[in-house]
């Protein structure tokens, strides 16, 4: 199988560049798979997981992503992340406790309601992100 070349990076760091043959990320389109030699693309990413196979399915990463950007030219996937994590390195009880915080500023706080509400989906879709990927 043909492998095409992965970036992905975050504001402060380079968090993957392999060789990969394929990946799968949630675009704000919809979910989108890459093979290589994908015609040119940029895109919007939405949260959620991204999937890269390498080895010809021998061994998969995955990652909960809470969004980004995504480029795809000359056989190469460059992903640009605002926040990235591994699955299986998520802490479920960090995260639940972490809602519990943010939902008492939330109750607390009326200003800053969409943020706060964003990062409670985030902590939620981690858990169940590494309860999909843990079973």
């Amino acid at each position: 199988m043909a492998t095409f070349k992965v970036k992905v990076v975050t504001h402060t760091k380079k968090v993957v560049e392999h060789e990969a043959d394929y990946v799968k990320v949630r675009t704000t389109e919809g979910e989108l798979g890459i093979l290589a030699n994908h015609a040119p693309l940029v895109a919007e990413l939405e949260m959620g997981i991204m999937e890269i196979d390498y080895d010809q399915k021998a061994k998969k990463d995955v990652y909960f992503l809470t969004g980004g950007f995504l480029e795809i030219s000359n056989n190469e996937a460059v992903i640009i992340a605002d926040d990235i994590n591994n699955v299986n390195e998520i802490d479920v009880e960090e995260e639940d406790n972490e809602i519990r915080r943010l939902n008492q500023l939330l109750s607390e706080e009326v200003e800053n309601v969409k943020i706060l509400e964003r990062k409670i989906q985030e902590s939620t879709m981690k858990i169940e992100m590494r309860k999909m990927f843990n079973k």
